[in-house]
């Protein structure tokens, strides 16, 4: 997918259109594009699925809920 940087927010926001068409926008956090990004520049964005990351994600919830029970046990 292709991007361009359109412009930084004073909150430390990046907002990104999606190249060519730019009829869709989104945010990210400034300090994931490199320091020498300027507006008007182009990226290339990739994802990848991290299935052991997913795994564990998936897990979370059931261990938090875990340890809430075991507070209140205790």
């Amino acid at each position: 997918m292709r991007v361009q940087l359109n412009r930084f927010e004073d909150n430390g926001i990046a907002v990104l259109l999606l190249y060519p068409e730019g009829r869709q926008s989104f945010d990210m956090p400034r300090e994931l594009l490199p320091e020498d990004a300027r507006a008007g520049d182009g990226f290339e964005v990739r994802f990848a699925r991290d299935r052991k990351e997913t795994e564990q994600m998936a897990a979370e919830p059931k261990r938090l809920l875990d340890d809430l029970l075991e507070r209140e046990d205790g």
